[in-house]
């Protein structure tokens, strides 16, 4: 049964908080600020908490600069530890000490939203009581082929994710496109009780699917934002062994459908010795179209027309990273994220 929706008039639209964590974000954090000062949710129901988590470069004065004249805008320097909890775990830790809002969002500093996403983000919490946490959609922004290679690799994600939202299946949030309601938030206990972990999006979802509150993954123009691309190997690397922490806490058998889909090639190197290359082949051939069909859907209700040309090349792309991203899980190497260095 569809739930019916309420149209909110400006006065009666509910104080929304928003949270960013920003760690030496000088050349990214002025570009998100604007595009949230251009949203059309009205300022005097909305506060924005940016969190400096120590940074050595330039991001404390730029957004001080910046917000000097928008007193919904609040920059607080992060110099408390809380449950032993280390980077974006414990800047929204500290963040939620000073929040207001019914509404927790939660972005980076690398990221642009569109005018729409607050208002977006919080229909389903306002049409459902028992939503306690919404994710929105990202794509990537860049001109390199690597940049849309790497767009696609996050809408087949989310679309993905989104699936399995619709089967009630909770897998996992997303730190940089997320909300959820304060009371959804403080069932958990909030970053200061939940152990910390470097996928802090993952631990906190769960935490509030623990509690009883459902959960919904949406696409659509409303909820769509853009982030930044990692632009090293390195940068690369490092992201997708933190996406690897949380993936490894899924579900066995989503465990072992993302083992198989990493190890694809060796599977088909495998199958064409041992049987016909003309079956290997096939077998590739399915698995193209079946991802395809998958993400275009996504694609072309977001508008990301650009990355169509791309699906089928980004084949050999996501065969090559997936099977880079295990074995680089399995080198003993310690994440390096953000300048800091995690077990």
């Amino acid at each position: 049964m569809e739930i019916e929706k309420n149209t909110l008039s400006n006065e009666e639209k509910p104080l929304v908080t928003i949270w960013i964590a920003a760690r030496n974000e000088e050349g990214n954090i002025i570009e998100c600020l604007a595009s949230i000062d251009a949203t059309d949710f009205p300022k005097n129901q909305l506060q924005v908490l940016i969190g400096d988590d120590q940074s050595t470069d330039q991001t404390a004065r730029l957004v001080t600069e910046y917000i000097q004249d928008k007193p919904y805008f609040e920059l607080i320097s992060i110099q408390k530890t809380i449950n032993n909890q280390r980077g974006k775990a414990n800047v929204l830790a500290n963040l939620y000490e000073y929040s207001k809002g019914k509404y927790f969002l939660i972005t980076d500093a690398d990221v642009k939203v569109n005018p729409n996403w607050i208002a977006g983000m919080i229909e389903g919490f306002e049409n459902n009581p028992k939503l306690g946490h919404q994710v929105g959609v990202t794509a990537v922004r860049g001109k390199s082929l690597w940049h849309q290679f790497q767009s696609i690799d996050w809408l087949h994600a989310l679309t993905l994710l989104r699936t399995a939202a619709l089967i009630n299946l909770p897998l996992t949030g997303l730190g940089n496109n997320s909300g959820m309601t304060r009371e959804a938030y403080e069932s958990t206990g909030g970053y200061a009780k939940i152990p910390f972990s470097i996928t802090e999006d993952f631990a906190l979802f769960h935490e509030v699917v623990r509690q009883g509150f459902s959960f919904k993954n949406s696409i659509n123009q409303q909820v769509f934002a853009e982030t930044l691309p990692m632009t090293s190997l390195k940068e690369f690397l490092h992201q997708r062994k933190r996406w690897m922490v949380g993936a490894l806490q899924c579900p066995w058998w989503i465990v072992l459908l993302l083992y198989c889909q990493a190890l694809f090639l060796p599977i088909l190197v495998a199958v064409a010795c041992l049987h016909s290359l003309k079956i290997a082949l096939g077998i590739w051939a399915i698995k193209w179209l079946g991802q395809t069909l998958t993400v275009l859907p996504t694609i072309v209700k977001l508008k990301q027309f650009h990355l169509i040309r791309h699906l089928l090349s980004y084949e050999l792309y996501a065969n090559w990273w997936q099977i880079t991203m295990v074995i680089f899980y399995a080198i003993p190497i310690k994440i390096d994220w953000k300048g800091r260095i995690y077990s």
